[in-house]
């Protein structure tokens, strides 16, 4: 049995299958780890990429309002601790 694919079609799809899992360094902690990057509307598990249910995507989507909103509070203290680090770098 044979199954006929363009090459625009088989191109798309390993590269769609290439792009689902990123590999990067991160630091956690002081050692570096790889971690899966997955693209928008996929999450990391088991080191595979797989998709978000609609009530996760609701609920991350409300957390990272959340967590916008105080950071956005926070950002003067944050600016005035980095400049006074730069400050003291110049020293």
């Amino acid at each position: 049995m044979r199954i006929d694919i363009s090459n625009d079609d088989f191109s798309k799809l390993i590269s769609e299958s290439l792009e689902e899992v990123v590999k990067r360094r991160v630091v956690r902690q002081g050692k570096v780890v790889k971690k899966t990057i997955c693209p928008d509307g996929l999450k990391s598990s088991g080191g595979r990429c797989v998709k978000m249910k609609a009530t996760e995507k609701i609920k991350r989507a409300k957390s990272a309002k959340k967590s916008a909103r105080k950071r956005r509070s926070k950002q003067a203290a944050i600016a005035r601790k980095i400049e006074r680090s730069k400050r003291k770098l110049k020293r």
